[in-house]
Protein backbone atom coordinates (compact mmCIF):
# COMPACT_ATOMS: atom_id res chain seq x y z
CA UNK A 1 0.00 0.00 0.00
CA UNK A 2 2.72 2.18 1.00
CA UNK A 3 4.55 1.70 -2.38
CA UNK A 4 1.55 2.33 -4.49
CA UNK A 5 0.85 5.63 -2.51
CA UNK A 6 4.25 6.69 -3.30
CA UNK A 7 4.24 5.94 -7.05
CA UNK A 8 0.66 7.76 -7.51
CA UNK A 9 2.05 10.64 -5.08
CA UNK A 10 5.53 11.12 -7.62
CA UNK A 11 3.24 10.70 -10.46
CA UNK A 12 1.35 13.66 -9.00
CA UNK A 13 4.13 15.92 -8.41
CA UNK A 14 5.11 15.84 -11.93
CA UNK A 15 1.82 16.48 -13.48
CA UNK A 16 1.22 19.75 -14.83
CA UNK A 17 -1.57 21.21 -12.74
CA UNK A 18 -4.68 23.20 -15.25
CA UNK A 19 -5.82 26.81 -15.08
CA UNK A 20 -9.21 25.69 -14.16
CA UNK A 21 -9.65 26.32 -10.31
CA UNK A 22 -11.66 23.49 -9.49
CA UNK A 23 -8.91 21.34 -11.04
CA UNK A 24 -6.45 22.89 -9.11
CA UNK A 25 -8.11 23.12 -5.93
CA UNK A 26 -8.86 19.23 -6.57
CA UNK A 27 -5.53 18.20 -7.83
CA UNK A 28 -3.31 20.05 -4.67
CA UNK A 29 -6.31 18.82 -2.34
CA UNK A 30 -5.09 15.18 -3.35
CA UNK A 31 -1.24 16.14 -2.68
CA UNK A 32 -1.88 16.88 0.56
CA UNK A 33 -4.46 13.75 1.59
CA UNK A 34 -1.65 11.20 -0.35
CA UNK A 35 0.78 12.60 2.34
CA UNK A 36 -1.53 12.02 5.52
CA UNK A 37 -2.32 8.19 4.67
CA UNK A 38 -0.96 5.66 7.56
CA UNK A 39 -0.39 8.94 9.70
CA UNK A 40 2.36 9.65 8.25
CA UNK A 41 3.35 13.43 7.12
CA UNK A 42 5.75 14.41 4.65
CA UNK A 43 8.12 17.10 5.20
CA UNK A 44 7.80 18.75 1.68
CA UNK A 45 7.61 17.40 -1.33
CA UNK A 46 8.77 18.31 -4.92
CA UNK A 47 7.89 21.79 -6.71
CA UNK A 48 4.42 21.99 -8.68
CA UNK A 49 4.53 24.66 -12.01
CA UNK A 50 0.87 25.82 -13.01
CA UNK A 51 1.46 26.71 -16.57
CA UNK A 52 0.30 30.29 -17.42
CA UNK A 53 0.99 31.68 -14.24
CA UNK A 54 3.92 32.95 -12.29
CA UNK A 55 2.36 30.76 -9.19
CA UNK A 56 4.34 27.64 -8.29
CA UNK A 57 4.43 25.80 -5.08
CA UNK A 58 8.43 25.00 -3.77
CA UNK A 59 9.09 22.94 -1.86
CA UNK A 60 7.38 24.06 1.35
CA UNK A 61 5.97 22.08 4.56
CA UNK A 62 2.64 20.98 3.28
CA UNK A 63 0.70 21.96 6.86
CA UNK A 64 1.05 25.60 5.34
CA UNK A 65 -0.44 24.09 1.62
CA UNK A 66 -3.62 25.81 1.39
CA UNK A 67 -5.67 25.61 -2.14
CA UNK A 68 -8.10 27.83 -1.42
CA UNK A 69 -5.78 30.56 -1.59
CA UNK A 70 -4.18 29.64 -4.78
CA UNK A 71 -7.44 29.43 -5.81
CA UNK A 72 -7.67 33.75 -5.34
CA UNK A 73 -4.93 34.95 -6.68
CA UNK A 74 -6.01 33.24 -10.33
CA UNK A 75 -7.27 36.44 -12.61
CA UNK A 76 -10.75 36.13 -13.50
CA UNK A 77 -12.20 37.39 -16.52
CA UNK A 78 -15.63 39.31 -16.53
CA UNK A 79 -18.35 37.96 -18.12
CA UNK A 80 -19.64 39.15 -21.41
CA UNK A 81 -22.73 41.02 -19.79
CA UNK A 82 -20.82 42.63 -17.22
CA UNK A 83 -18.14 43.82 -19.65
CA UNK A 84 -20.57 45.45 -21.83
CA UNK A 85 -22.40 47.26 -18.81
CA UNK A 86 -18.66 48.65 -18.30
CA UNK A 87 -18.31 49.47 -21.95
CA UNK A 88 -21.92 51.34 -21.56
CA UNK A 89 -21.24 52.92 -17.99
CA UNK A 90 -17.46 54.68 -19.39
CA UNK A 91 -19.74 55.89 -22.55
CA UNK A 92 -22.39 57.48 -20.12
CA UNK A 93 -19.92 58.76 -18.15
CA UNK A 94 -17.91 60.11 -20.89
CA UNK A 95 -21.02 61.39 -22.75
CA UNK A 96 -21.92 63.46 -19.93
CA UNK A 97 -18.67 64.84 -19.04
CA UNK A 98 -19.12 66.42 -23.11
CA UNK A 99 -22.43 67.55 -22.47
CA UNK A 100 -21.31 69.64 -19.34
CA UNK A 101 -18.40 71.37 -21.50
CA UNK A 102 -20.63 71.37 -24.50
CA UNK A 103 -23.47 73.54 -21.98
CA UNK A 104 -21.02 74.85 -19.37
CA UNK A 105 -21.00 78.75 -20.74
CA UNK A 106 -25.70 78.88 -20.94
CA UNK A 107 -25.47 77.03 -17.64
CA UNK A 108 -23.12 79.74 -15.98
CA UNK A 109 -24.99 82.79 -17.22
CA UNK A 110 -28.53 80.75 -16.16
CA UNK A 111 -26.38 80.61 -12.19
CA UNK A 112 -25.17 84.59 -13.15
CA UNK A 113 -29.07 85.67 -13.18
CA UNK A 114 -30.16 83.12 -10.68
CA UNK A 115 -26.90 85.15 -8.23
CA UNK A 116 -29.79 88.10 -7.63
CA UNK A 117 -31.67 85.86 -4.89
CA UNK A 118 -28.17 85.31 -2.74
CA UNK A 119 -29.89 85.19 0.78
CA UNK A 120 -28.65 88.43 2.63
CA UNK A 121 -29.19 89.37 6.42
CA UNK A 122 -30.65 85.70 7.37
CA UNK A 123 -30.01 86.63 11.07
CA UNK A 124 -31.62 90.24 10.89
CA UNK A 125 -35.32 89.28 12.19
CA UNK A 126 -34.18 86.70 14.80
CA UNK A 127 -32.67 86.20 18.20
CA UNK A 128 -29.69 83.38 16.76
CA UNK A 129 -26.40 85.40 16.76
CA UNK A 130 -23.14 84.78 14.09
CA UNK A 131 -21.10 82.42 16.03
CA UNK A 132 -24.17 80.27 16.73
CA UNK A 133 -25.23 79.85 13.14
CA UNK A 134 -21.38 78.86 12.20
CA UNK A 135 -21.84 76.58 15.04
CA UNK A 136 -25.14 74.64 12.98
CA UNK A 137 -22.97 74.64 9.60
CA UNK A 138 -20.09 72.84 11.38
CA UNK A 139 -22.49 69.93 12.69
CA UNK A 140 -24.56 70.06 9.33
CA UNK A 141 -20.50 69.29 7.93
CA UNK A 142 -20.47 66.30 10.48
CA UNK A 143 -23.66 64.94 9.88
CA UNK A 144 -23.66 65.17 5.89
CA UNK A 145 -20.19 63.63 5.74
CA UNK A 146 -21.13 60.62 7.90
CA UNK A 147 -23.83 60.19 5.60
CA UNK A 148 -21.67 60.33 2.69
CA UNK A 149 -23.80 63.09 0.83
CA UNK A 150 -22.98 65.28 -1.83
CA UNK A 151 -20.96 68.40 -1.38
CA UNK A 152 -23.44 69.65 -3.43
CA UNK A 153 -26.47 68.60 -0.89
CA UNK A 154 -24.08 70.51 2.08
CA UNK A 155 -24.79 73.62 -0.08
CA UNK A 156 -27.95 73.90 -1.01
CA UNK A 157 -28.69 73.08 2.98
CA UNK A 158 -27.24 76.15 4.01
CA UNK A 159 -28.79 78.00 1.18
CA UNK A 160 -32.24 76.88 2.16
CA UNK A 161 -31.41 77.63 5.88
CA UNK A 162 -30.07 81.50 5.45
CA UNK A 163 -32.99 81.84 2.24
CA UNK A 164 -35.57 80.78 4.86
CA UNK A 165 -34.51 82.57 7.80
CA UNK A 166 -34.04 85.93 5.70
CA UNK A 167 -38.15 85.94 4.25
CA UNK A 168 -40.01 84.40 7.35
CA UNK A 169 -41.93 86.62 9.34
CA UNK A 170 -41.41 84.48 12.34
CA UNK A 171 -39.21 85.57 14.77
CA UNK A 172 -36.85 82.34 15.81
CA UNK A 173 -34.98 81.86 18.73
CA UNK A 174 -31.80 80.09 19.01
CA UNK A 175 -33.18 76.91 20.45
CA UNK A 176 -35.25 77.32 17.16
CA UNK A 177 -32.17 76.92 14.79
CA UNK A 178 -31.69 73.01 15.18
CA UNK A 179 -35.48 72.48 13.77
CA UNK A 180 -34.40 74.62 10.83
CA UNK A 181 -30.89 73.35 9.88
CA UNK A 182 -32.75 69.52 10.31
CA UNK A 183 -35.30 70.39 8.64
CA UNK A 184 -33.22 72.12 5.85
CA UNK A 185 -30.80 69.01 5.45
CA UNK A 186 -33.96 66.82 5.02
CA UNK A 187 -35.10 68.74 1.77
CA UNK A 188 -31.83 68.73 0.41
CA UNK A 189 -31.15 65.67 0.46
CA UNK A 190 -34.83 65.14 -0.86
CA UNK A 191 -33.67 67.29 -3.35
CA UNK A 192 -29.68 66.30 -4.33
CA UNK A 193 -29.53 62.47 -3.28
CA UNK A 194 -30.31 59.26 -5.29
CA UNK A 195 -31.21 57.60 -1.78
CA UNK A 196 -32.18 60.38 0.45
CA UNK A 197 -31.74 59.94 4.28
CA UNK A 198 -35.15 58.72 4.98
CA UNK A 199 -37.49 60.58 7.91
CA UNK A 200 -37.07 57.91 10.79
CA UNK A 201 -33.06 58.02 10.85
CA UNK A 202 -33.13 61.84 11.24
CA UNK A 203 -35.33 61.32 13.62
CA UNK A 204 -33.58 58.65 15.50
CA UNK A 205 -29.85 59.44 14.04
CA UNK A 206 -29.43 63.07 13.07
CA UNK A 207 -31.91 64.55 15.94
CA UNK A 208 -31.63 61.82 18.26
CA UNK A 209 -35.22 61.95 19.33
CA UNK A 210 -35.05 65.37 20.24
CA UNK A 211 -37.26 66.30 17.68
CA UNK A 212 -40.66 65.04 17.38
CA UNK A 213 -41.32 63.16 13.10
CA UNK A 214 -44.25 65.95 13.40
CA UNK A 215 -42.42 68.81 14.00
CA UNK A 216 -39.65 67.97 11.19
CA UNK A 217 -42.37 67.40 9.00
CA UNK A 218 -44.76 70.62 9.83
CA UNK A 219 -41.09 72.91 9.75
CA UNK A 220 -40.19 70.96 6.24
CA UNK A 221 -43.75 72.48 5.07
CA UNK A 222 -43.17 75.80 6.63
CA UNK A 223 -40.02 76.37 4.95
CA UNK A 224 -41.64 75.30 1.65
CA UNK A 225 -44.30 77.35 2.31
CA UNK A 226 -42.03 80.57 2.71
CA UNK A 227 -40.23 79.71 -0.10
CA UNK A 228 -43.10 79.68 -2.12
CA UNK A 229 -41.96 75.78 -3.02
CA UNK A 230 -39.58 77.20 -5.16
CA UNK A 231 -35.85 75.99 -4.72
CA UNK A 232 -34.61 76.95 -7.72
CA UNK A 233 -31.10 78.63 -7.04
CA UNK A 234 -27.26 78.50 -7.48
CA UNK A 235 -24.99 77.69 -4.74
CA UNK A 236 -21.05 78.78 -4.35
CA UNK A 237 -20.28 75.18 -5.66
CA UNK A 238 -22.25 75.31 -8.76
CA UNK A 239 -20.38 78.16 -9.91
CA UNK A 240 -17.10 77.00 -9.50
CA UNK A 241 -17.96 73.68 -11.16
CA UNK A 242 -18.98 75.24 -14.36
CA UNK A 243 -15.76 78.02 -14.59
CA UNK A 244 -13.66 74.82 -13.47
CA UNK A 245 -15.17 72.83 -16.60
CA UNK A 246 -15.24 75.67 -18.87
CA UNK A 247 -11.34 76.16 -17.59
CA UNK A 248 -10.65 72.67 -18.09
CA UNK A 249 -9.34 72.65 -14.31
CA UNK A 250 -11.42 70.35 -12.09
CA UNK A 251 -8.87 67.84 -11.27
CA UNK A 252 -6.90 70.26 -10.14
CA UNK A 253 -8.45 72.73 -8.40
CA UNK A 254 -12.17 70.68 -7.45
CA UNK A 255 -10.72 69.86 -3.43
CA UNK A 256 -9.22 73.43 -2.82
CA UNK A 257 -11.74 75.19 -4.12
CA UNK A 258 -14.73 73.11 -2.31
CA UNK A 259 -12.93 73.22 1.26
CA UNK A 260 -12.83 76.92 0.68
CA UNK A 261 -16.63 77.68 -0.47
CA UNK A 262 -17.68 75.60 2.60
CA UNK A 263 -15.39 77.67 5.07
CA UNK A 264 -16.88 80.92 3.50
CA UNK A 265 -20.36 79.77 5.24
CA UNK A 266 -19.04 80.16 8.27
CA UNK A 267 -18.39 83.70 8.28
CA UNK A 268 -21.90 85.73 8.26
CA UNK A 269 -20.37 89.14 7.94
CA UNK A 270 -18.49 87.78 4.62
CA UNK A 271 -21.16 85.96 3.69
CA UNK A 272 -23.55 89.12 3.89
CA UNK A 273 -21.32 91.45 2.20
CA UNK A 274 -21.02 89.51 -0.80
CA UNK A 275 -23.03 87.30 -3.75
CA UNK A 276 -22.46 83.90 -4.72
CA UNK A 277 -20.84 84.82 -8.00
CA UNK A 278 -17.95 87.53 -6.38
CA UNK A 279 -17.57 84.50 -3.20
CA UNK A 280 -17.58 81.75 -5.84
CA UNK A 281 -14.19 83.76 -7.93
CA UNK A 282 -13.13 85.05 -4.52
CA UNK A 283 -12.54 81.16 -4.10
CA UNK A 284 -11.06 80.03 -7.10
CA UNK A 285 -8.29 82.91 -6.82
CA UNK A 286 -7.25 81.70 -3.52
CA UNK A 287 -7.31 77.69 -4.84
CA UNK A 288 -5.19 78.79 -7.93
CA UNK A 289 -2.63 80.45 -5.81
CA UNK A 290 -2.59 77.79 -3.34
CA UNK A 291 -2.48 75.08 -5.69
CA UNK A 292 0.15 76.56 -7.90
CA UNK A 293 2.71 76.17 -5.44
CA UNK A 294 2.64 72.64 -5.81
CA UNK A 295 1.88 72.35 -9.00
CA UNK A 296 4.15 74.03 -11.64
CA UNK A 297 2.05 73.44 -14.34
CA UNK A 298 -0.84 75.54 -12.71
CA UNK A 299 0.20 79.48 -13.20
CA UNK A 300 -1.57 82.07 -11.77
CA UNK A 301 -0.97 84.50 -13.78
CA UNK A 302 -2.63 83.03 -16.52
CA UNK A 303 -5.41 81.61 -14.48
CA UNK A 304 -6.79 84.21 -12.67
CA UNK A 305 -7.68 86.83 -15.54
CA UNK A 306 -9.28 83.69 -17.14
CA UNK A 307 -11.59 83.08 -13.99
CA UNK A 308 -12.57 86.73 -13.54
CA UNK A 309 -13.28 87.01 -17.24
CA UNK A 310 -15.35 84.32 -17.02
CA UNK A 311 -17.67 85.14 -14.43
CA UNK A 312 -17.37 88.86 -15.65
CA UNK A 313 -16.55 90.41 -12.53
CA UNK A 314 -14.31 93.46 -11.45
CA UNK A 315 -10.88 92.82 -11.19
CA UNK A 316 -9.90 94.40 -8.18
CA UNK A 317 -12.86 93.93 -6.59
CA UNK A 318 -12.63 90.18 -7.13
CA UNK A 319 -8.38 90.32 -5.84
CA UNK A 320 -9.88 92.01 -2.51
CA UNK A 321 -12.70 89.45 -1.68
CA UNK A 322 -10.16 86.77 -2.50
CA UNK A 323 -7.63 88.85 0.33
CA UNK A 324 -10.35 89.12 2.43
CA UNK A 325 -11.14 85.29 2.11
CA UNK A 326 -7.59 83.97 2.59
CA UNK A 327 -7.54 86.48 6.00
CA UNK A 328 -10.12 84.62 6.88
CA UNK A 329 -8.75 80.98 6.08
CA UNK A 330 -5.40 81.65 8.08
CA UNK A 331 -7.51 83.23 11.24
CA UNK A 332 -9.90 80.38 11.09
CA UNK A 333 -9.05 78.71 14.25
CA UNK A 334 -8.79 81.88 16.23
CA UNK A 335 -12.41 82.69 15.01
CA UNK A 336 -13.75 79.40 15.31
CA UNK A 337 -11.80 77.87 17.98
CA UNK A 338 -14.16 74.90 18.58
CA UNK A 339 -15.45 73.91 15.26
CA UNK A 340 -13.40 70.97 14.17
CA UNK A 341 -15.76 69.18 11.38
CA UNK A 342 -14.60 71.10 8.30
CA UNK A 343 -10.95 69.83 8.86
CA UNK A 344 -12.22 66.56 10.11
CA UNK A 345 -14.18 65.50 7.10
CA UNK A 346 -12.16 67.15 4.37
CA UNK A 347 -8.71 66.01 2.65
CA UNK A 348 -7.80 69.72 1.91
CA UNK A 349 -6.33 71.48 5.19
CA UNK A 350 -6.23 75.18 6.42
CA UNK A 351 -2.19 73.85 6.69
CA UNK A 352 -1.85 73.91 3.57
CA UNK A 353 -2.85 77.78 2.86
CA UNK A 354 -0.77 79.00 5.13
CA UNK A 355 1.93 79.92 2.88
CA UNK A 356 -0.23 81.64 0.02
CA UNK A 357 -0.17 84.92 -0.60
CA UNK A 358 -2.62 86.86 -3.04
Amino acid sequence: MKDISRRIFEKENQAEVSNNPRQLNKSLTQLVSLTMINNTRKAEFKGIDIKNTQVSVSQRPLVFCKPEQRVKTLKTIPSPQKQSQERSNESQSKELCNLIQNYSEPILDYYTKLDTETPKNSLQNHSINANLRAKMIDWIVEVLSSYKCKDQTFHLSIRLMDLYLSKTTQKHLPQDLHLVGVSSMFIACKYEEIYPVKLQVVYEKIAHKKLSKEEIKDKEANILQVLDFNLNGTTILDIITMVLSILNLHQQLYEAANFLAKLALFDYEFVNQYSYLQLACAVLIVSTKTIEQIDQNLSSEVTIPLIISTLKLDYQDSIACANRLLQLAKGFDKQFPNFENLKKFSKFQISDIMQTQC
